[in-house]
């Protein structure tokens, strides 16, 4: 059985937005691959970084989806918002990662957070998922 998916919308890009927004694309599933790989990879990233507005994350999931037409589908959750974090954090900030479970059921799902709130979501993903797993700026500070 299918069902009608609606992508995100493109946004216009220039060209060092594009290649930045393809390469952390391409790099995104190998990285979400490995949990171990995961965290190293986020603790790296979010190290000396202001946090995301909202706006600035919202414009980053596009770009990757825009750059990336395969990571805005539902399966690419975790991909896609690793692409958008990793694309954050070469302009010099870093939205928070966070995974959720549909609660009676298996099913997860991934996300960015900037200011409290999800973004980059066509709707408000706390409604159906709990969430599990929070990666943010905060938590990765230097001792």
């Amino acid at each position: 059985m299918s069902f009608p998916v609606a992508l995100p919308p493109h946004i216009r890009l220039g060209p060092w937005q594009y290649v930045l927004a393809r390469t952390t694309g391409a790099l995104a599933p190998p990285i979400s691959a490995s949990t171990s790989r995961l965290k190293r990879t986020l603790a790296r990233a979010q190290r000396r970084a202001r946090p995301s507005s909202t706006a600035e994350t919202e414009h980053a999931v596009l770009a990757v989806c825009t750059a990336n037409l395969r990571l805005g589908g539902r399966r690419a959750c975790l991909s896609r918002s690793v692409a958008a974090l990793l694309y954050c954090r070469a302009h010099g900030h870093t939205p928070a990662l966070v995974v959720g479970i549909k609660p009676g059921t298996a099913e997860v799902h991934a996300w960015l957070e900037a200011e409290g709130r999800p973004a980059g979501e066509p709707s408000d993903p706390t409604r159906i998922y709990t969430p599990v797993t929070r990666y943010g700026p905060q938590e990765h500070t230097r001792r």
